[in-house]
């Protein structure tokens, strides 16, 4: 059987292209303790994260590992090619608010995220240039072993524009990580954007479906 980190290497291929123009590149995600109703703007409890660089391919964020470092600024290099040194593969450039108000115990359900075409007309809903991914688990890894139910645990993906100004997002568990991409092929994938798709949403499911199916026969082959 397919280990989930070997099906995140996939999807990690999958997304290595650049990224579509969007304004001057930067994204700008926010994490709230779930004790807040909404996503205040100027909370001093909430950990934001500012790109200032576009990743050439899927990106992963430990929330532990960023903002328990000594710098409000650094490099996050591609999950899927992190040994690989080249301008080929670029990973993303960031900076860092609220640092020091990070809690490893805090619950970190409620996410803020804005995605316009800077650009043209803003379409809320319509294709947008990013993948935009959480998860209940480190390291991007969308379960957590038997133990955890996956509907109790769920990751979810958003491609799609939002309106100026963004959105507030409840997404069940403490998002222990995240992860950004280029939405290009994502979006095609999908026929059209997601939205807080949870567990992805039906069309990935069925790929990964399809995908372990022809890796199966493909094993099965080699063995005869």
């Amino acid at each position: 059987m397919l280990s989930n980190k070997i099906l995140l290497l996939a999807l990690g291929s999958l997304l290595g292209v650049s990224a579509q123009e969007q304004g001057n590149g930067n994204i700008t995600v926010s994490f709230f303790p779930g004790s807040e109703s909404t996503c205040p703007k100027n909370s001093t409890a909430a950990l934001i994260l500012t790109t200032s660089s576009r990743p050439s391919g899927y990106t992963c964020f430990n929330l532990t590992d960023i903002f328990t470092s000594n710098s409000t600024t650094g490099t996050q290099g591609l999950w899927h090619n992190r040994n690989i040194n080249s301008s080929t593969f670029r990973g993303v450039d960031y900076f860092l608010e609220n640092r020091d108000a990070f809690d490893p115990a805090a619950n970190y359900s409620r996410v803020w995220y804005e995605q316009v075409n800077e650009t043209g007309t803003i379409k809320p809903g319509t294709d947008g240039a990013w993948v935009f991914y959480t998860y209940a688990f480190l390291d991007c890894q969308q379960v957590g072993g038997d133990k955890f139910e996956m509907k109790e645990y769920p990751w979810f993906e958003t491609s799609c524009q939002t309106k100026p100004g963004g959105e507030c997002r409840d997404v069940m568990k403490s998002v222990k990580s995240f992860a950004i991409g280029p939405a290009a092929l994502y979006n095609a994938g999908h026929r059209g954007c997601e939205t807080w798709a949870e567990l992805g949403g039906a069309s990935m499911l069925e790929r990964r479906s399809w995908v372990i199916g022809i890796v199966g026969v493909a094993m099965g082959a080699f063995l005869l």
